[in-house]
């Protein structure tokens, strides 16, 4: 039996820390396999549903959007099974996958937004996707240069505030004026 004791304690350790969130852990991954998973274009004319391709990713499939070139900017828009996992990101990651049909870098504008009750969370990285698929990651935390309500760089406060009860989290799409089209290969929501 003592020499089952220090198997018998990992184990007891291992299973006393089930349902905790693990470090990073993935809470939500979309890879677009099979569908666009519940994710819409917004901003562009209206709401719309995003073109689903089953081949073309880097594993799978992915979704796309032509530009219609007639409202503003459009961005994908996530479905409700990651706004229910946002507050349990907080300190963890976003990290998603695009690529354009244009080499153009366009024009600047808000990346990755995500508004709640309490106010919008914008962050703008310093390159575009290229015409090949390309990766963004941004910590969900104040040291990652999030904006507050257009202006004042967020706190950890404010950002807490915003995804303990968001309404929308919506990733760029669009990077130049005219037609244009975007694509997103995947997208995953990790814990700390």
């Amino acid at each position: 039996m003592r020499q089952n004791a220090p198997f018998l304690a990992a184990l007891a350790v291992a299973l006393s820390s089930c349902g905790q969130p693990a470090s990073g852990r993935r809470l939500v991954v979309h890879e677009f396999a099979t569908s666009a998973e519940g994710w819409q274009v917004a901003g562009d004319t209206g709401l719309a549903t995003p073109a689903f391709e089953s081949v073309g990713g880097r594993s799978s499939g992915f979704i796309s959007h032509l530009d219609e070139a007639l409202g503003e900017t459009w961005y994908f828009q996530a479905p409700a099974t990651v706004l229910q996992k946002l507050s349990a990101a907080e300190g963890g990651l976003i990290e998603y996958t695009l690529k354009q049909s244009s080499a153009d870098a366009g024009f600047s504008e808000d990346d990755l937004v995500i508004v709640g009750v309490a106010g919008r969370l914008s962050y703008r990285f310093d390159y575009a996707p290229g015409m090949d698929w390309t990766d963004f990651s941004v910590p969900l935390s104040a040291s990652a240069n999030w904006r507050w309500n257009w202006n004042a760089r967020a706190t950890a406060e404010q950002i807490r505030s915003v995804i303990s009860q968001p309404s929308r989290l919506e990733i760029r799409g669009e990077y130049r004026t005219g037609d244009d089209i975007g694509a997103m290969d995947r997208f995953v929501l990790m814990a700390k």
